[in-house]
């Protein structure tokens, strides 16, 4: 029996890969703070433990220790320590992999500034 939806990729395989990388991607980024935890570490450059606190207002210390150490894993951050005659400072940073998708958190942000202006707009122009 032929198939009558075609993809517009010939090549199924490739196709399966394309979809199971893309969600592999969303799982991965999804979550209400690790866009935010991506993003201070942009912004930021290095930033301890606790100064995740001041920039990401309502994270909780399990929660925060939890998306760092997924983050940590999928290579998106590293955590550094910087050696000092009184103490032992850690840092986290973005490693160079994380670079790389700063474009993709960088146009979600330009789209989600425009699609709220649309939005904004239109329940105005319905409200008159």
């Amino acid at each position: 029996m032929e198939k009558k939806v075609k993809p517009c990729i010939a090549d199924e395989t490739i196709l399966k890969q394309r979809f199971l990388a893309l969600r592999d991607t969303l799982d991965l980024l999804s979550g209400k703070w690790r866009f935010c935890i991506l993003l201070n570490l942009h912004y930021y450059e290095k930033l301890r433990f606790k100064d995740f606190f001041e920039v990401s207002k309502g994270i909780s210390p399990k929660v925060l220790t939890s998306e760092l150490t997924t983050l940590e894993a999928h290579q998106l951050i590293e955590k550094s320590i910087e050696f000092t005659p009184t103490k032992d400072i850690a840092y986290y940073r973005l490693t160079q992999h994380a670079q790389e998708i700063w474009h993709v958190l960088n146009t979600l942000i330009e789209f989600g500034l425009s699609n709220r202006k649309e939005v904004i707009q239109s329940l105005h122009q319905n409200d008159k």
